[in-house]
């Protein structure tokens, strides 16, 4: 029986070049985003479980790291429900340390170990292997130019600013491109044409549909891009997992 909290990621493997080890596969776990802390925040606020506003989380937050970051300068560890974080001094002690070199030879770091809470959860982990040619497709971060909003509300009409990994739109196949998927049934309901999805790899642009009923989604991108100027052969999608919000404007300003 599976553990309801076990630790559940996909891996792709890489060949190493490392000559110890050459030849041999290193798994990498395939991520599926990078979440800055407002984005954070932003995912905790979408939840609905939380009472504070995002204003006086961001604060509370922003707080909390600076405090923490001024006492690892003043050689505080600190202790956090995710791991400890310690100061420490890298390389081997040279006594001539009016000499650049020497000091050179020692830099402030800081180490994380993981907290016995952490620990325990990452503990017996189950890891399926996706391949080496698995998409690193994701998205990262959006910007509602309608609402002025990022990952909050989508404003049918506006411009859609998208961050994330191939994002390119390179290739024929008809299913790329952008989907309004309802959050509640995982239905398409509106579909961004490829050749209608402007930018680069890490950045691109659409207007959300004139069309789009009111209602919750969630965005999904379809993209043949790869890290190389030949596209895939078949499409890999990758869907963001921020619930976007489009509200009944009718009778407003």
């Amino acid at each position: 029986m599976i553990k309801p909290n076990r630790v559940k990621w996909k891996v792709r493997l890489e060949r190493s070049n490392l000559k110890t080890i050459e030849g041999q596969r290193i798994p990498r776990v395939h991520l599926y985003g990078s979440l800055s802390m407002n984005e954070v925040i932003d995912r905790i606020v979408q939840d609905g479980a939380n009472t504070l506003a995002r204003e006086t989380m961001v604060h509370a937050v922003s707080a909390f790291f600076r405090e923490v970051e001024e006492l690892i300068v003043e050689g505080y560890a600190v202790r956090t429900p995710i791991g400890n974080f310690t100061p420490g001094v890298t390389g081997t002690w040279n006594f001539e340390r009016i000499l650049p070199d020497a000091r050179a030879q020692n830099e402030a770091t800081v180490n994380y170990a993981l907290s016995p809470q952490l620990k325990k959860r990452l503990a017996d982990p189950l890891f399926e292997e996706i391949g080496p040619l698995q998409s690193r497709l994701a998205i990262y971060h959006v910007e509602d130019k309608g609402s002025g909003t990022e990952n909050t509300y989508l404003t049918p009409g506006y411009a859609l600013i998208i961050k994330g990994d191939l994002l390119l739109m390179n290739g024929d196949l008809p299913e790329r491109g952008l989907y309004f998927v309802d959050a509640e049934t995982g239905q398409a309901v509106r579909h961004v044409k490829g050749e209608d999805l402007y930018g680069t790899r890490k950045r691109c642009w659409a207007n959300v549909p004139r069309d789009l009923p009111p209602g919750r989604y969630l965005l999904r991108i379809v993209s043949q891009c790869t890290t190389s100027p030949t596209p895939l052969k078949r499409a890999a999608s990758y869907t963001y997992k921020v619930v976007f919000e489009v509200r009944d404007l009718e009778g407003t300003e």
